[in-house]
């Protein structure tokens, strides 16, 4: 059992995000306890509770985590036309889910406790990640307001989502390849769509 103060909080609170994701990476979140993941780390329970909160906001340090390494993921995708570097960031975003598959479907699973909302820095990354297609989305049209561009955003990375949480399901019965086609095939006819139904914008 590691002494009191052997680590600074903040190597600890590193440490069981560690933990957590390493614990990830074979199996599933309801496996995981604040018990097991502070004597992965040599700690007691009460040092977590003591420097996250609850455990609960202890997944939510995992998924603010994942959250960073997902939006660098989807970093510098902007050297092409607007279109293909949507495609790439789908493509990007499906790579990374199916690759890190329990820690991107908490993201998605986790909840507040009593409905509360989430923290503002949480928020800020996920806002973030849609800057990114919103971005891009100026670019084919122009002179699109803010709000509209926010709703296109949201439209468009749903469809994504959706045939990314199917695959991860095995529910689109495809393989990798063709979940990359579907995906760029959602883009480019929600672009096209978008394109020549002028008066949504």
């Amino acid at each position: 059992m590691a002494r009191r103060k052997e680590h600074t909080h903040e190597q600890i609170r590193q440490m069981a995000i560690a933990a957590v994701v390493k614990h990830l990476q074979y199996d599933n979140i309801h496996s995981l306890s604040l018990r097991k993941v502070a004597a992965e780390i040599g700690y007691v329970p009460s040092t977590l509770i003591n420097i996250f909160g609850s455990y609960q906001y202890l997944l939510l340090a995992v998924s603010e985590h994942t959250l960073i390494k997902l939006s660098a993921a989807l970093q510098g995708f902007t050297e092409q036309a607007p279109i293909l570097n949507i495609q790439n960031m789908a493509k990007a975003y499906s790579v990374f889910a199916l690759q890190h598959k329990s820690c991107f479907r908490l993201v998605f699973e986790l909840s507040m406790p009593n409905e509360q909302p989430l923290p503002a820095n949480h928020s800020a990354l996920v806002k973030s990640l849609f800057a990114l297609v919103e971005s891009q989305l100026r670019l084919c049209i122009a002179d699109i307001s803010v709000q509209k561009v926010e709703l296109m955003s949201r439209v468009l990375w749903g469809g994504i989502h959706g045939l990314t949480c199917l695959a991860l399901d095995g529910k689109l019965f495809v393989t990798h390849s063709d979940l990359q086609a579907m995906l760029c095939s959602h883009v480019q006819g929600y672009i096209a769509g978008i394109g020549i139904n002028r008066e949504f914008v």
